[in-house]
């Protein structure tokens, strides 16, 4: 059953809301393990969890671009 508008875009402000929040506070809890009285690591393992997070905030973004591309080319004009 395909959704309307309305339902598509309560879905993304429900799910979409949460998803944020609690990947905004995953990626904040990342502070406590760079406190280094507590926790050691080196240069290599820092750099691993920015590439990391790098690599998953690239994944995103390239998601949201791709819908948004996809809606663009159905509306698409070769020829005025």
């Amino acid at each position: 059953m395909a959704l309307n508008d309305k339902q598509r875009r309560e879905n993304f402000l429900r799910h979409g809301n949460r998803r944020l929040i609690n990947a905004v506070k995953s990626v904040k809890l990342l502070n406590n393990i760079a406190n280094q009285r507590y926790y050691g690591y080196d240069e290599k393992e820092k750099n691993i969890i920015f590439k990391k997070l790098d690599e998953a905030v690239k994944e995103v973004k390239n998601s949201f671009n791709k819908a948004k591309n996809k809606n663009n080319k159905k509306n698409e004009v070769f020829f005025k």
